[in-house]
């Protein structure tokens, strides 16, 4: 006889939660891959599209390029550069302190948005 109740061997448990650990990504994939996923599905869409680069000073990054393939993305992302701006804030707290969005094209044309 099959009983509804699971066994419980059935559940899995989820590791336990370090909210010292929270805050360890320290290589620019990782901090890329969250700022990437602070976005809803329509801004990730105009990020796939686009190259990302920091700018460093004797080791303390100051700057976010966000190069992005062509103008129409340039401007949609233009245009939610303060939500672009809050995740930069929340994600390089102390290093960034502008970011830019341009274009690959030769007649590279671009906005610098300070922090």
């Amino acid at each position: 006889m099959h009983s509804l109740e699971p066994e419980e061997e059935d559940f899995l448990l989820c590791p336990s939660l370090e909210w010292d650990g929270l805050y360890l990504e320290e290589t620019f994939g990782d901090r890329l891959r969250l700022f990437y996923n602070r976005f809803n599905s329509s801004t990730r869409a105009l990020l796939d599209d686009s190259l990302f680069r920091e700018i460093e000073d004797n080791s303390l990054v100051i700057s976010l390029e966000i190069l992005c393939s062509n103008q129409i993305i340039h401007k949609r992302l233009s245009q939610k550069h303060q939500k672009i701006g809050n995740e930069i804030r929340w994600i390089w707290p102390d290093t960034v302190t502008q970011f830019e969005i341009g274009t690959q094209s030769p007649d590279w044309c671009g906005q610098v948005f300070k922090l």
